[in-house]
């Protein structure tokens, strides 16, 4: 019997699932090399004063400012000073930690790389050298990296960047624009701003959705007003999978 030739162009976007029992520090948009030194290390001595045992990068750890459409400034750093600051904290903060895992999401901001590469030289796409995984390899980062619009769960709670749910009135309420999107309990970073929403159900059932602060300049250039602050989360999964989520405002 014939049978339908499968796709090539099918991507898998199952939700990779973590399991307990984890101790995990969410660091959200440090936006290298943008990043807050002293945010980050607030939030790196909340980890370790709560025995952190593994660390979650939740998106846009990288600016990738050199690749963005808009107008740069040519005096910013370039693409390769990036990723050397982005090595070296990371090996921060396995030093500092000494987590058994880092976890790596990939944010908008990351998704960039792609993007430029479509554009600007679409014939290095699929050369393994050339891709953001690849490189992060070369420089021996040590991370796991999660694909951008994949969901993540720790527990009974789910992650994702922000960008998954898009833009929408998430500026304002990103709690309750991510409870509306995802319907169950879940985090996320993308929008800057720590904010925390809960709704009840018809039989009386509560579900907590988190936005988190991030790490990074609390007045760039092109948005010197904005409602942002620094912020960071934190993740208890037991044996049985059930997550407690902290929402911490730096």
């Amino acid at each position: 019997m014939r049978k339908i030739p499968p796709s090539e162009l099918t991507i898998s976007r199952r939700p990779l699932i973590i399991k307990g029992p984890r101790r995990v520090l969410v660091l959200s948009d440090i936006h290298v090399p943008f990043h807050d030194t002293k945010a980050i290390k607030k939030a790196v001595s909340f980890g370790v004063e709560n025995g952190a045992t593994d660390i979650y990068l939740n998106g846009d750890l990288l600016d990738f400012y050199s690749l963005s459409n808009f107008a740069k400034d040519p005096r910013e750093r370039n693409l390769s000073d990036e990723l050397e600051t982005a090595k070296k904290l990371i090996d921060y903060l396995r030093d500092t930690i000494n987590p058994v895992k880092i976890w790596y999401k990939v944010g908008n901001h990351e998704d960039r790389f792609e993007r430029y590469l479509k554009t600007k030289a679409p014939e290095l796409l699929g050369v393994k050298m050339f891709s953001l995984k690849e490189i992060f390899e070369a420089y021996n980062f040590g991370v796991d990296f999660v694909e951008s619009w994949r969901v993540v769960k720790f527990g009974n709670i789910v992650g994702v960047h922000g960008h998954e749910v898009g833009r929408g009135a998430g500026g304002l309420h990103p709690a309750r624009w991510l409870q509306l999107r995802t319907q169950r309990a879940a985090f996320c970073g993308h929008f800057h701003k720590t904010d925390t929403f809960t709704s009840k159900d018809i039989l009386g059932d509560f579900t907590t959705t988190y936005a988190l602060g991030c790490l990074c300049d609390l007045q760039p250039d092109y948005l010197v007003k904005n409602n942002w602050n620094h912020g960071a989360g934190f993740i208890e999964i037991d044996k049985r999978g059930r997550s407690k989520f902290t929402n911490l405002k730096l």
